[in-house]
């Protein structure tokens, strides 16, 4: 009965902590907020180009359901990756991603291995090193064709 008492409470706390952590306390986000950061940031639109690279796949996989260019799913105008550095950027630099070319495998390895405010910090085993490198010549490449027009 003890042991099952801990497990509850230890549950709970997690569930506390993962509740803290994405702000979930605080409500959603007001839609004129949401929109008026989708206006003030263009890159909040999908891309035009997205280069065919290794990286791209584990970008997809790990990375793009917070971070990508474009809306959510829940009509938000920007994912939440994308929405927090927006915020933080305040217009100086874009903040998909995939529009930064100056992301390379060591920033995305110190994020990724150390999180940064909501975002969860990434075990070797969840994703990879290599991976890691790959991803930053995928958003690399992605950057420059964007920039290029293609």
């Amino acid at each position: 009965m003890k042991r099952l008492r801990l497990a509850a409470l230890a549950g709970a706390g997690a569930l506390a902590a993962i509740a803290a952590t994405a702000n979930l306390a605080q409500g959603p986000v007001p839609a004129a907020s949401r929109d008026a950061a989708a206006i003030a940031a263009p890159e909040a639109r999908p891309l035009r180009y997205r280069a065919d690279h290794p990286g791209r796949l584990p970008f997809e996989r790990k990375c793009a359901p917070c971070h990508a260019a474009g809306p959510g799913d829940d009509g938000a105008p920007m994912l939440p990756g994308t929405m927090a550095l927006a915020t933080k950027y305040g217009g100086d630099r874009p903040a998909a991603l995939e529009l930064r070319s100056d992301l390379g495998a060591e920033v995305l390895l110190y994020f990724v291995r150390s999180g940064s405010g909501a975002m969860p910090s990434f075990r070797k085993a969840e994703l990879s090193d290599a991976e890691v490198e790959a991803i930053a010549g995928y958003l690399a490449a992605t950057a420059k064709g964007n920039a290029a027009g293609q």
